[in-house]
């Protein structure tokens, strides 16, 4: 409040004060401003709720405000605005009769009209056609799907209706304020033309009923001795004659009032009701006494009943027969021999009844449908029939007849119309007392009222009527009458007369809602060329729509077909019964605060599905028409959207748009877009004057030529000031941008923002600009203008922070020069070039923006030329191909051309140059100076290295343009540019900055003007400007140049090269683009060690070697004497087989640009290959000499990296253990070698195949050095963090219970309960195999220590029992028993694995399940990916892969391995069976002696044993 003292409250000395400060009471404004201003204040008191003065007009008097909210009313916005026009156009005619308020309630509005209409002329005229055409089942699918539609549409429309008042044009009020002027307009023409062709149909009813029932000798057009075509077109122009009649009398009727139209009603309705109740009367009649209707059938054919007197060829009178008027029908004489049709003479004559009765049985015959094809004869199902195929049907006009074909489709678009009037109600809105409450109940009931009828009679005509009398439209088989009326009790007359008067209600009311929609339409005035029918008589009654209404029902009377007009207004009622339910469903799912039906049985998915009925029975009536009727709908609307008045009705379209904005907004939010869908997302950085006008007028030229990627446009500007002080400026400086940006045909968006400085407001346009994901992504901004005056300094400094924002944000950065000479949007190039420098590599932007500008019509003539800079060891002619190749893919026609850099020598400028550079950080970086300090001192430096230079090289320093070359570039004439920079002096603000070493290259459009990181000089003397010696030239100082860093010198020497090459090349170049790196983004140069991965990787790395070299090299040294050949041969196989796998796997793996790259990973991917190895060999312990095992490891390695490859490449299966690729390939391959090496000789053992007290213990040794360190071999390769976390604990877990497991059972299966050292020294190792598979998978530790109890019983039982059998019938002497230890543990933990992968889901994991099942994240594009991605940075997309689908690869993978595996097994074990290849013989197998210099004593253990065997066996 303290903001709103006025100068009535001016305090102490104010003009108004009376000495203490309080205003006066006689002033009823808190602003206002005069003494005496006494009436004023009188006049507004007690009478307004104004707070201040200037506020009087819009707010309201306390009476009125509260007289409004009493009588709140909600009426849509639109049509109280047009009822107001309307009320002010009649208050200037005072001679005008104030209107009548309108008085029909629910009965009489609503309720009556909707029967009125439903029960029409279809139901009279048709239905019983349809049912006997269609059958009972087809009859009645057609009605319940038309009777669905209208009860949902109604559902909709009860909504609508109850969410406001409902003015005059109802149905068409409610479309055109749910969704809109158009789609009003347009389905509001629609329903207007159907309601008239309604009428037109209802009209063609009457007079059909008229001329064919009740008076056929009125027909002007004879019809009698006509047949075919000629009677038909008699019978058309009768009805055209009759209805334009008919139809002129009814418009009198309502012209002259919608009251006598109520009056007629009731008298029609009640014609209506006793005509149904005179039905269902005769149907109950029916079941108890048939009525007489005999049907005449010759054959199975039906004939016309004027074509007979008796149903009979001849009769007996006194023993005499004489031949019937039927006889004379087919025959050419009276006689008995006459010549007759052959069909008559073929076939008897038949006569049946016409309606059997309920009770007949009948229903079963008319369940299916029976289609008839135009002409084809109404004939009787099952009644035999001698018919010759050949011949030529004759005496048709005899015969009942199809008078058109008929098909399913037909038959709907014919019925639909007989349930439109459901709005008939509705488009009386104006007249009711309460629409609000009317419309709903009196719709809903009449529809529920109509359909059980339709229903009903559907079944009961099928059970009641005869077929053949159901298929005679016309009732030509019994004798003329009304079809429906023969079943209708007292007589049929009642049906002939209700149906006549029900036809003739109907187009009443038709003719009286139909202005009145179209009087609705005029008056909104949104179809201009429609006005003058909302004019109408001094009642309100639509006059002039009226008569327009005639004269389009008298097209449809024209017709004269009631078939054919059916379709046609189906069509238009169909569509405008669409957006009702569209228009409820949209209201509902946007949720809109005004949606607050009082009718509150509606769902969004109920309108949804009238929706769908809707436009089904559109295609399915007529797929031609609905394509027509939404074409002229097409038509309406976009006139209405070009011509038509622009109304703001709160409509849901403009809800539609905005949620439709808000979910595209969020779908951009949901991941980047795909390359090619990127276009340029441009933000235009502009500067203002003091008055608000835009400096570089130009930037929107090129921005509007560069929009041929028709992406974002925001054009932006910082005011300097706060918000609430200079709020107006910047509301000029919206008003500017915007006026420009319309006069260069920008279409985007405008962005004001004000702030303290112009840095900062900068800065917020570049972080804020844009929504959600619709953000730029590209700035453009002009280079600085006088960026070397002093008084420009900020300006400069403003764009270095821009460099850098845009580099940290990842942006694109577009730097025009010299933006003046720009061409503006009228100019054309007739001719030139637009040369591209791609000295970056940048994704393809910078050969993207010519093809944007060459769409424009400025540079659409110009040619593109690009260049590339080729060093010393480049191939120029190589790189053009490559270029040229490229271009072609990217489909973009340019000459190309490769720039040599020569390495002259080196100027003394450039030493000149990069040692200010340097001299200048250096400085600083000692002086510690303050910011302003350092500005200052800044000036200084650059001050005195100007001078230097003029005074060192005054005749020798030519202009140079490193950062003006080019064309379209303002030539300067200062010869200190490339001397003094002060670009650096932003770049060195800060201690640690990262200096320039490049001159920027920005050109006349293109790149940003950027720089490369440079490394650190070697700090020499520095002299500070304020030393003594600051007078002094240090330029002149040859050594200093030595101690400049020759990639700083050698870097700016390329930079001034490349400027001068630039300048030659392109000079007459329309416009120059080239691209350069972004400033660093590590300032300081520095980085963290810790952060290397060899400190993560290497504690792994050291564990498996001791595996390697230790575990296993001890581990197979159990032999007595096979110590040296297990520890050694395992020594020289591991160290060969890990070099030979770096190579193998590195060309699989890690293969790129020609190089393997090695790091810590690869050695332990090669460690576990060699363990690989070191398991197969295993298998042939003892019985392979050293260069079998070399050769073994040389063939072993490539068919392990290709399966490994394979598996990992293409089928992508979790196995962090190792389980499947190294214990199963390992086993199976071993066994495959060992299979094909088989030793007869050592089938039942060998003296030296046995263990001593110290081997065993070296043994257990190795068993202990795999035990401690397996988990580390588990868990090398896992995910950092959690994964790893887990395979170690669940390592662990494993082992230690295979351990207890191993030791009990040992005890247990030994016959002395003793252990077994073999037992010990392998079983207890099983669990960390078969947890393997699993180990990084969130299973329970239960579940680890269950795994490693079954891995050991499974190890255990081998050993003891599958080994030998192995060995005695398969041919498979495995000496370690790796198959116990690898094989059958690893196929367990194979199986563990797949229940882990089939269990696995995200209520478990978490987002962390795609890390550990990396090929179970969704695809690339999926919007689930962009979730995981926010949650889990970094996350890869994967393949999509269900659990069961990865579980299926783990088996392919399972399978694959072990087959592959065994074949390669049996290949190498067949290579080793080469003689040359020193296999050592049986004798000498399991001995050191063959390959080593071994002790006298080696074997004096063996000795010793044998001997004491001796002396025991002879005692």
């Amino acid at each position: 409040m303290l903001n709103s003292m006025t100068d009535c409250e001016e305090g102490e000395g104010g003009p108004n004060s009376q000495g203490d400060g309080n205003p006066k009471e006689s002033c009823p404004f808190i602003n206002s401003t005069a003494v005496t201003d006494v009436e004023k204040s009188q006049q507004y008191e007690n009478k307004s709720m104004a707070l201040f003065e200037e506020e009087i007009d819009t707010s309201p008097m306390v009476s009125s405000l509260l007289s409004t909210l009493a009588n709140y009313s909600n009426l849509p916005t639109g049509s109280k605005e047009h009822e107001e026009a309307e009320n002010n156009e009649e208050g200037a005619r005072p001679s005008k009769k104030p209107v009548k308020a309108p008085q029909l309630g629910t009965l009489m509005g609503v309720y009556l009209p909707c029967i009125q209409n439903i029960f029409g002329v279809i139901l009279f005229l048709r239905m019983t056609w349809m049912v006997g055409i269609g059958g009972v089942f087809g009859s009645f699918i057609i009605v319940f799907m038309c009777c669905s539609t209208t009860m949902l549409t109604a559902i909709s429309m009860s909504a609508i209706a109850t969410n406001g008042v409902v003015p005059a044009g109802g149905s068409y009020y409610m479309i055109s304020r749910s969704l809109g002027p158009e789609f009003g307009g347009a389905v509001g023409i629609c329903f207007y033309l159907g309601t008239t062709f309604a009428g037109a149909m209802y009209i063609l009813g009457c007079i059909e009923i008229l001329l064919i029932y009740i008076i056929p000798q009125a027909a002007i057009f004879k019809i009698e001795g006509l047949e075919g075509p000629e009677a038909e077109i008699a019978l058309l122009n009768n009805m055209r004659v009759y209805g334009t009649i008919v139809l002129s009398f009814m418009s009198l009727v309502v012209f002259v009032g919608v009251k006598y139209v109520n009056k007629l009603a009731l008298v029609f309705l009640a014609c209506v009701i006793l005509s149904i109740l005179a039905v269902y009367a005769g149907i109950i009649k029916t079941a108890m006494e048939p009525p007489v209707f005999p049907v005449c059938l010759l054959g199975n054919r039906t004939l016309v009943s004027k074509a007979y007197d008796v149903c009979a060829k001849v009769v007996e009178i006194d023993n005499e027969t004489i031949t019937t008027r039927l006889w004379r029908s087919f025959c050419d004489s009276d006689s008995l021999n006459a010549t007759c049709d052959e069909y008559f003479t073929n076939n008897n004559v038949t006569e049946i009844q016409g309606i059997p009765g309920v009770t007949s049985g009948i229903l079963a015959e008319n369940l299916f449908g029976n289609y008839l094809k135009k002409g084809m004869t109404v004939e009787k199902r099952g009644l035999a029939s001698n018919v010759d195929p050949d011949s030529t049907p004759s005496n048709t006009n005899r015969y009942v007849l199809a008078d058109i074909t008929s098909f399913f489709t037909l038959l709907v678009g014919i019925y639909f119309p007989s349930v439109t009037g459901i709005m008939a109600g509705s488009n009386r809105s104006g007249d009711l007392r309460d629409a609000q409450k009317s419309i709903p109940i009196g719709t809903i009931a009449a529809i529920t009222t109509t359909s059980t009828v339709y229903m009903s009679c559907v079944v009961l005509f099928g059970a009641c009527i005869e077929g053949v009398v159901l298929r005679d439209k016309f009732g030509e088989g019994v004798n003329g009458n009304l079809v429906i009326g023969t079943l209708a009790w007292p007589s049929p007359w009642v049906i002939v007369f209700g149906s006549f008067f029900s036809t003739c209600g109907a187009g009443l009311q038709s003719l009286t809602g139909a202005p009145r929609l179209l009087q609705a339409i005029s008056r909104d005035g949104i179809i201009p060329f429609l006005r003058v029918f909302g004019h109408g008589k001094a009642n309100g009654e639509p006059t002039w729509a009226l008569l327009l209404t005639a004269s389009i029902c008298e097209i449809g009377i024209i017709i004269a077909s009631l078939d054919s007009v059916a379709p046609i207004l189906s069509m238009f009622f169909l569509m405008c019964y669409m957006f009702v339910n569209l228009a409820c469903a949209l209201q509902t799912l946007l949720r809109t605060p005004n949606w607050r039906p009082r009718f509150k049985f509606y769902h969004w998915a109920l309108s949804f599905l009238g929706m769908s009925l809707c436009l089904s029975l559109m295609f399915i009536c007529s797929w031609y028409y609905a394509i027509v009727a939404m074409g002229i709908a097409t038509c309406i609307y976009k006139y209405i959207e070009f011509c038509g008045a622009e109304k703001e009705w709160g409509d849901g379209i403009r809800g539609l748009s905005l949620s439709a904005a808000r979910f595209a907004l969020m779908r951009l939010e949901e991941g980047p877009p795909h390359t090619k869908n990127w276009r340029p997302q441009i933000l235009v950085l502009v500067s203002v004057d003091a008055e608000q006008k835009v400096e570089q007028p130009r930037l929107l030229s090129l921005t509007s030529q560069l929009k041929a990627g028709k992406g974002l446009t925001i054009v932006g500007t910082s005011v300097q000031g706060s918000f609430l002080s200079n709020y107006t400026e910047a509301q000029m400086a919206d008003q500017s941008l915007r006026k420009l940006m319309e006069t260069e045909k920008v279409k985007g968006f405008s962005q004001v923002v004000l702030s303290s400085n112009l840095r900062d407001g900068t800065s917020h346009l570049v972080q804020t600009g844009g929504l959600g994901g619709l953000k730029h992504n590209t700035v453009m901004v002009s280079w600085p203008h006088n960026w070397k005056q002093p008084e420009c300094y900020q300006h400069f400094r403003n764009f270095i922070e821009v460099v850098r924002e845009t580099t940290i944000a990842s942006l694109a950065l577009l730097v025009p020069k010299n933006i003046s000479s720009y061409p503006s949007n009228g100019e054309r190039f007739t001719e030139g070039h637009i040369d591209v420098w791609w000295i970056v590599h940048d994704g393809g932007m910078l050969m993207l923006l010519p093809f944007l500008l060459r769409q424009h019509k400025v540079w659409r003539k110009c040619k593109m030329r690009i260049f590339t800079v080729a060093q010393m060891d480049d191939n120029s002619i190589q790189m053009k191909k490559d270029l040229i190749t490229f271009l072609y893919h990217l489909r973009i026609d340019a000459a190309v051309e490769v720039v040599e850099m020569h390495d002259s020598d080196i100027s003394a400028y450039t030493y000149e140059k990069t040692l200010i550079m340097e001299q200048r950080s250096q400085i600083l970086k000692q002086m510690h100076l303050t910011k302003n300090e350092m500005e200052r001192e800044i000036q200084s430096i650059t001050d005195s290295s100007r001078g230097s230079i003029r005074r060192k090289n005054p005749h020798t320093l030519r202009p140079q343009h490193s950062a003006e070359g080019g064309s379209l570039v303002e030539k300067t004439d200062d010869r200190s540019e490339a001397v003094s920079d002060p670009k650096q002096v932003q770049l060195i603000h800060n201690r640690n900055a990262s200096k320039p070493t490049g001159s920027p290259a920005a050109t006349s459009a293109g790149g940003a003007a950027t720089w490369t990181d440079g490394k650190s000089t070697e700090k020499g003397k520095i002299l500070s400007a304020r030393t003594p010696e600051g007078g002094r030239d240090h330029l002149s100082m040859k050594p200093e140049w030595e101690n400049l860093s020759q990639v700083d010198v050698r870097r700016m020497h390329t930079a001034m090269r490349l400027n001068e090459v630039i300048t030659k090349k392109s000079k007459e170049a329309k416009l120059i683009l080239l691209n350069m790196p972004g400033p660093p983004k590590n300032r300081t140069n520095q980085t963290n060690p810790m952060h290397n991965t060899v400190y993560q990787d290497y504690p792994f790395f050291a564990d498996i070697q001791v595996m390697i070299f230790l575990g296993f090299g001890c581990l197979l040294a159990f032999f007595r004497l096979y110590g040296f050949g297990g520890m050694v041969f395992n020594f020289l196989t591991a160290t060969f087989a890990i070099q030979w796998a770096i190579l193998v796997q590195g060309y699989f793996q890690f293969y790129q640009d020609g190089k393997i790259h090695l790091g810590v990973i690869n050695l332990i991917n090669a460690e576990f290959a060699c363990a690989v190895v070191l398991i197969s060999f295993g298998a042939v312990l003892g019985k392979t000499s050293p260069l079998q095992l070399l050769v073994m490891a040389l063939l072993e390695v490539p068919v392990f990296a290709v399966t490994e490859w394979v598996v990992l490449k293409y089928l992508r299966i979790n196995d962090a253990g190792g389980s499947i690729l190294i214990h199963l390939f390992a086993c199976y391959f071993g066994l495959g070698v060992t299979f094909v090496l088989y030793r007869s000789g050592l089938s039942e053992g060998h003296a030296k195949e046995n263990t001593s007290y110290y081997s065993d213990i070296l043994s257990v040794m190795g068993t202990l050095f795999l035990w401690v360190f397996w988990p580390s071999f588990n868990s090398a390769l896992t995910l950092k963090g959690d994964d790893q976390h887990r395979a170690i604990l669940h390592t662990f877990i494993g082992l230690s219970a295979s351990t207890l497991t191993a030791f009990a059972l040992s005890a247990l299966l030994n016959k002395n309960g003793k252990l077994s050292m073999a037992d010990v020294q392998n079983v207890t190792l099983a669990g960390g195999v078969t947890v393997g598979a699993s180990v990084d998978m969130m299973i329970t530790p239960a579940a680890a220590y269950a795994l490693g109890m079954l891995g050991c019983i499974a190890c255990m039982l081998g050993y003891k029992y599958l080994s030998p059998f192995l060995a005695r019938h398969c041919r498979i002497q495995d000496q370690c028993g790796i198959h116990n230890l690898h094989g059958l543990t690893g196929l367990i933990s194979c199986a563990a694995g797949i229940c882990a992968i089939l269990m696995a889901d995200e209520e478990v994991y978490g987002p962390s399940m795609y890390e550990i099942f990396t090929h179970r994240a969704p695809v690339e594009g999926n919007p689930k990916l962009h979730e995981l991605q926010m949650l889990i940075p970094g996350l890869r997309a994967g393949l999509g892969r269900t659990a069961r689908e990865q579980a299926f690869f783990q088996v392919a993978a399972l399978f694959s391995t072990i087959g592959l595996s065994a074949l390669g097994g049996i290949i190498t074990g067949y290579v080793l069976k080469l003689p040359y290849l020193a296999s050592p013989s049986d004798d000498f197998c399991f001995d050191d002696v063959l390959f080593f210099e071994v002790p006298p004593d080696y074997d004096s253990p063996l000795h010793l044993c044998n001997r004491t065997a001796t002396e025991e066996s002879a005692a």
